[in-house]
């Protein structure tokens, strides 16, 4: 082959290659479709090492060896909260213990979930000079909890990026250490995170009490 035709022969072995579909990018990958909430929509699942569960809405329940939520014969609509002997009992901790500290950060979430302990909760300095924090609750029952602070500041409550509403909110006059309580509805393994403030108080107490 004289050196003149390599140019020609070269191009029709592109061209060839190319009507082939040898020149072709292999196709791109669908991303992996996300699974299906089985528990949805009146509920939502938690996938856990141990296994997963649903967590079901107010007013659902989820069948045992089932992964769905369904309607609760038995839930009877709420009328009102019963915030028991107005703080107490929760008072008696102020001056008796159990005693725990915990710190807010940037970076972690102490948790702040020991049965019946007054925490003095420490919090962080953040602009205006204001100060908050967030901390993690474990809820260790289903039913009625009540959050006790010794001053009425913001509290937000979560559940991931789920807010969960409180249920209902008072003052309370048991004694001088607590000066608020707030009624929530929580549901036994599950995480949630409190987080006070903003608010001009560098440092609170919290005693937070469950009612089966």
């Amino acid at each position: 082959m004289r050196p003149s035709q390599r140019p020609l022969v070269l191009a029709a072995c592109c061209a060839l290659l190319t009507a082939c579909g040898a020149s072709e990018l292999p196709p791109s990958e669908e991303p992996p479709a996300q699974l299906e909430d089985p528990c949805a929509p009146h509920g939502h699942i938690h996938r856990e090492p141990t296994g997963d569960w649903c967590h079901c809405d107010r007013g659902y329940r989820a069948p045992e060896q089932q992964l769905v939520c369904e309607v609760d014969p038995d839930y009877k609509p709420r009328e009102g909260f019963d915030f028991g002997d107005d703080g107490v009992h929760a008072c008696w901790h102020v001056d008796n213990g159990p005693y725990a500290t915990v710190t807010a950060s940037e970076s972690r979430m102490p948790r702040a979930d020991a049965f019946h302990t007054l925490y003095t909760v420490n919090l962080r300095p953040v602009e205006g000079g204001q100060y908050t924090g967030t901390f993690q609750f474990k809820a260790f029952g289903t039913g009625d909890f009540i959050v006790y602070l010794s001053q009425n500041v913001p509290f937000a409550v979560r559940e991931g990026e789920r807010v969960v509403a409180s249920v209902a909110e008072k003052p309370t006059t048991a004694c001088s250490g607590l000066q608020h309580m707030i009624g929530l509805e929580l549901t036994e393994r599950v995480v949630y995170t409190f987080t006070l403030g903003p608010t001009s108080l560098e440092q609170l107490r919290m005693v937070t009490e469950y009612f089966p």
